[in-house]
């Protein structure tokens, strides 16, 4: 006998209302019901329904409006054309966000390396597993949340103040990015040994180490953007 596999409520409010949305009975546009409404139809928590739009967002079914709620972006499953089209209008902006990456971040991992503390590493090495977690089982939203935690992570604990506001930055124009990038299979498989190399680095306090792997990580996201790029031409 095949043990039961529990399912997370996220999943299981995720999956209603991504059928609903491309069950026909919406069109792009329209706007779903207010969080508290979903709440009673659905019998769960506000947290879990905002979860649920995150990821739908993530996926691009949802538009999340602030002040106005979540309205439907798409209403059918996106194909590899739409990604690649995607990734070739917005191509001169990324690699501008990656050039910048590039500069910031192994300076952040160097001033982390060399001020943090074993709790700091803890906590880095915490959302590592849970970045490996969402790999493993290949959901591509929590993927990208915690890619972009791990990331923030080591530029949090720089303690450099004007270099976290500058990251701050540079995360919401790599949102997108991050949300669009996972859901091309390789660019999960080659996120997954650079973060790796990267903890282990942070671990055993070795800046030179640190610093090789991000700028490597960074190199293969770029490598990553110009592979789909090249596939429109």
């Amino acid at each position: 006998m095949r043990s039961v596999e529990r399912i997370p409520v996220v999943q299981q409010v995720t999956e209603s209302l991504k059928e609903h949305i491309t069950s026909g009975a919406m069109q792009v546009g329209e706007k779903l019901p207010a969080e508290k409404d979903l709440c009673g139809q659905l019998g769960v928590g506000r947290g879990t329904v905002r979860e649920a739009f995150r990821i739908l967002q993530a996926h691009g079914f949802v538009e999340i409006k602030p002040g106005r709620g979540a309205f439907v972006a798409r209403t059918t499953e996106l194909k590899l054309e739409n990604i690649i089209e995607w990734f070739v209008r917005n191509e001169v902006e990324l690699k501008d966000c990656i050039e910048i990456r590039t500069a910031l971040e192994p300076l952040a991992i160097r001033l982390t390396i060399q001020r943090c503390s074993d709790a700091d590493i803890a906590q880095i090495a915490r959302i590592h597993e849970k970045f490996m977690a969402a790999a493993n089982s290949r959901d591509t939203a929590d993927i990208a949340k915690y890619d972009e935690r791990f990331h923030n992570q080591i530029v949090e604990k720089s303690q450099n103040q004007l270099l976290i506001s500058i990251n701050r930055k540079v995360s919401e124009c790599v949102y997108a990015f991050r949300n669009k990038t996972f859901l091309v299979e390789d660019n999960i498989k080659n996120a997954i040994e650079p973060h790796h190399n990267i903890l282990g680095a942070i671990q055993s306090r070795n800046v030179e180490a640190g610093e090789r792997h991000i700028r490597e990580h960074l190199d293969q996201i770029l490598i990553d953007l110009e592979k789909i790029t090249e596939k429109k031409g």
